[in-house]
């Protein structure tokens, strides 16, 4: 009899939730991101002045400084382009891969592996006793750690670019080991 109760008061509840369908509008909308060949591509853009700056002769320690950070800067914006795993959505992921299987996976690494190439040979070429100021020697390091984030943020959007960096950057090891081991290196090189 309590039961009847119950059932009778919850049909009219059930009914409407069975006869209304969810609307278009009220589906969760993710944020669109770039594509991930447009950020390193922009990436490679924003880098080539700092580059520049760091390959010419006789740099000083304040215009390395700036140089070296904004690299960083660089790097930090395009890491927060291109999704990572601390997406809290995983469905914001699964849409995304749509965007990324349209993305050349050759292209993305051959121009990760430019990038990379340029800061190793700017950095490589700085003065030892540049690389050895403090300041400058955390800048380094903080590139390397951007560097590996924004690596595994494009390998979770676009699986075996890592592979392709591999291949493209395997003369690049000694450099990569001279400057630290760091993470980047570890990453690459393993």
């Amino acid at each position: 009899m309590l039961f009847i109760r119950f059932a009778l008061l919850a049909l009219p509840f059930i009914g409407s939730a069975l006869a209304t369908p969810v609307a278009k509008s009220d589906v969760v909308q993710f944020e669109k991101r770039d594509d991930v060949l447009d950020v390193v591509k922009t990436l490679q853009s924003t880098i080539a002045d700092p580059i520049s700056t760091l390959k010419t002769d006789n740099v000083s320690a304040d215009d390395a400084q700036a140089a070296l950070s904004s690299i960083l800067d660089a790097i930090n914006t395009a890491s927060a382009a291109v999704p990572t795993s601390t997406t809290t959505e995983k469905r914001a992921l699964e849409g995304l891969t749509e965007l990324a299987k349209r993305d050349d996976l050759n292209d993305v690494g051959t121009v990760l592996a430019q990038v990379i190439t340029d800061i190793v040979n700017a950095v490589e070429g700085l003065a030892d006793d540049l690389q050895s100021l403090p300041l400058i020697g955390a800048l380094i390091t903080s590139i390397d750690g951007g560097l590996h984030t924004l690596l595994l943020g494009v390998e979770i959007v676009l699986k075996g670019v890592i592979q392709i960096l591999q291949g493209l950057l395997s003369g690049l090891g000694s450099l990569l080991s001279s400057l630290g081991a760091g993470l980047l290196a570890g990453l690459i090189l393993v």
